[in-house]
């Protein structure tokens, strides 16, 4: 449970968003994290994640994995605003529409991408497929690991 009142944050999986958030969680490749730079202006960026649900907690909740370069606008944009949205593209058949909201912590001393299987699992077929490398390569410039949780998720 993330909430501090114990209330889950992800959708109730009975129902069919709370099913298709989850099913987006495990198989999307990409979701869109929007910081605010210092002027106010919304920044969207694609970028590679992980969900990685709360150990022991069997409704879901978990938090989003996500690497950055130590030089991306949008990590100094998170340093100084930690609150950000992330969302998916609609869905190809259906308009299928999650936005998540969110607390960003920086995670120091947290295993690059190459050691967490799971990332390396999800992402080396990507990572081939448009960089000719493996994932560990394709993303060794991206050192920063960050922590997103949602606290709201809302969506159809």
């Amino acid at each position: 449970m993330n909430d501090v009142a114990g209330v889950h944050v992800l959708p109730d999986p009975a129902t069919e968003f709370g099913q298709t958030v989850r099913r987006r969680l495990a198989e999307e490749e990409i979701v869109w994290l929007v910081t605010v730079n210092s002027a106010g202006v919304p920044q969207p960026n694609p970028v590679w994640f992980l969900w990685v649900p709360d150990e022991d907690d069997e409704w879901g909740d978990g938090s989003f994995l996500i690497y950055h370069s130590d030089t991306a606008a949008r990590l100094r944009s998170m340093k100084e605003r930690p609150t950000v949205a992330l969302h998916f593209d609609g869905g190809v058949h259906d308009l299928e529409v999650q936005v998540f909201t969110g607390d960003v912590e920086i995670l120091e001393g947290h295993p690059p991408i190459g050691e967490i299987p799971e990332f390396v699992a999800k992402y080396t077929d990507r990572a081939a497929r448009y960089f000719g490398k493996t994932v560990a390569e394709a993303m060794e410039k991206y050192s920063v690991a960050t922590r997103i949780r949602p606290r709201k998720v809302r969506g159809f």
